[in-house]
């Protein structure tokens, strides 16, 4: 997911689209739990994931090649609410 114009960006769009796309991924297609492990730098991604309902579950130390650069990553999670 990605907002390339920063005229559309702290609108609240990116929430939004990551909350219908986990509602999908749970009612649609019966999804029991989404994970995603974004970069630890990436402070404006994990607020998103955190207002949608994502928890960060542990540190990936290392995790991710990126030019050249090994990057550590949150392991983030959300499960559907009970009801």
């Amino acid at each position: 997911m990605f907002i390339g114009e920063t005229d559309y960006w702290n609108k609240g769009i990116g929430t939004k689209m990551l909350s219908v796309f986990i509602n999908y991924l749970f009612e649609q297609c019966q999804a029991h739990k989404i994970v995603i492990d974004p970069h630890v730098d990436n402070y404006r991604a994990i607020r998103c994931y955190e207002k949608c309902g994502f928890v960060k579950v542990k540190l990936l130390p290392a995790n991710e090649l990126h030019e050249e650069e090994y990057s550590n990553c949150w392991l983030m999670a959300i499960e559907p609410k009970k009801s």
